[in-house]
């Protein structure tokens, strides 16, 4: 292959190599503009400051609350009453 030719390979596996990159760049972006990338970032700065169990187990009750984990606002009630109430046992 003559000296023009592998120049030109070169510099097609160079621009390959550029927008891989910025690909990747651009999908890591997307990751961290997710609601879940925002929420698993906030739960480890709370985590971080050493909360007690207590402080560890509301936290918990939130985020799923916050998502519609209890299926309606009378289960989220109802799931708060017995957080309060595991949290006056162990006491």
């Amino acid at each position: 292959m003559s000296e023009k030719g592998n120049q030109e390979r070169d510099a097609g596996i160079i621009e390959q190599s550029e927008k891989a990159a910025e690909s990747e760049i651009a999908k890591v972006q997307r990751i961290r503009d997710r609601s879940s990338y925002v929420l698993f970032q906030r739960l480890y700065d709370f985590l971080r400051t050493n909360p007690d169990i207590a402080e560890i187990m509301r936290r918990f009750y939130e985020i799923l609350d916050a998502r519609g984990g209890f299926g309606s606002r009378r289960n989220a009630e109802y799931a708060k009453e017995s957080l309060e109430c595991v949290l006056r046992d162990i006491k």
